[in-house]
């Protein structure tokens, strides 16, 4: 198997779009939604055996899981719960919430047939873990390089880079002010905002080492018992204004941008949303060109150029001091993407 490309996004700027056009090529394994459904579990450990391994990848953080008990649900969940199903909100396995179901309609069975083969596996590097999930995946499927994209997912792009030294990445990303008034209507993005604003008060900034989110296990902790002490619904009910998601925008953008930057040539690409909208078939053909000439596919190309449409421009209709408002919290990221 190639090594894996990543698409990383702050979410809401036309990342899912791709996981689907992406999902659509007859040699790549789209992932969507793997890491972020491992919730804070997603890098804390640096070796795991193959039972500890399953345990991530078949459990619930408690967080989910009280969050499909209180009847919400994550944005996209393709599982199809029902008096068939062999899960329930409290118990589905969260690679079982969105990433398999994206994959093949026979998820279940799929689940069922890597379980052996990833609890048999010995102690190693939690890095390697998923490289062999991912060549397991590529295999069972025909598949040729795998594609992993989830959402907010530049909270988290040096942990990705790090952990996969050979492995590329694509940034898509969007008008903050738009991305903003998306985040509005989303809990989980609300959800998060809320949650890095309250552990940076406690003096922990989830956009750097060694506080990144999902590799430190003080998150689980502080989880349980932010949610036992102030009820979880209160965190997702209540709302954010546009300038405090604008804000928690651009502190994602500069702080992933700040790492891809660094990056050497050839290892990142930028692929801004509103020119896929402009201009699909040529943003699609250098997304191609990216992966590499082993993936040249001109019928998917054809097809993949027909699928983006563009949404009204939304920030612009807002009340000037209000536009003004929220253009000053988006400041930092919009002037790293040129936006400004």
């Amino acid at each position: 198997m190639k090594p894996p490309i990543f698409l990383v996004s702050t979410g809401r700027c036309g990342s899912t779009m791709m996981t689907d056009i992406v999902r659509l090529h007859p040699k790549l394994l789209s992932l969507s939604e793997f890491f972020v459904s491992l919730s804070n579990r997603s890098f804390s450990s640096r070796v795991l055996d193959g039972e500890q391994f399953w345990n991530v990848l078949s459990v619930l953080s408690r967080t989910v899981s009280e969050m499909f008990a209180k009847g919400s649900r994550v944005d996209r969940l393709l599982y199809k719960f029902g008096p068939e199903a062999r899960f329930q909100p409290a118990n589905v396995p969260p690679i079982l919430c969105i990433t398999l179901p994206h994959l093949t309609d026979d998820y279940e069975a799929l689940y069922a047939e890597m379980e052996p083969a990833i609890r048999s596996r010995g102690p190693a590097p939690i890095g390697e873990q998923y490289l062999f999930l991912f060549d397991w995946l590529c295999r069972r499927l025909g598949r040729e390089m795998a594609v992993e994209r989830s959402g907010a997912s530049l909270m988290f792009v040096s942990i990705l880079g790090d952990m996969f030294p050979e492995a590329r990445f694509v940034h898509i990303y969007r008008d903050g002010r738009d991305t903003a008034l998306s985040m509005q209507h989303h809990a989980y993005f609300r959800l998060i905002a809320r949650f890095s604003r309250f552990v940076r008060r406690l003096g922990m900034n989830p956009y750097r080492r060694p506080f990144v989110y999902g590799s430190n296990p003080l998150y689980g902790p502080i989880e349980s018992l932010t949610f036992r002490f102030s009820p979880l619904e209160g965190w997702l009910d209540k709302g954010l204004s546009l300038e405090e998601l604008g804000s928690f925008w651009s502190d994602m953008v500069t702080a992933g941008q700040t790492y891809l930057r660094a990056q050497p040539p050839g290892r990142v690409m930028d692929l801004r949303y509103e020119d896929v909208l402009e201009r699909p078939r040529a943003e699609m053909a250098r997304f191609m060109e990216f992966l590499g000439p082993d993936f040249a596919d001109e019928r998917w190309l054809d097809q993949v150029s027909q699928i983006p449409q563009r949404p009204p421009s939304s920030w612009a209709t807002l009340e000037p001091e209000r536009q003004a408002r929220l253009t000053a919290a988006c400041r930092p990221g919009l002037t790293m993407l040129g936006y400004a």
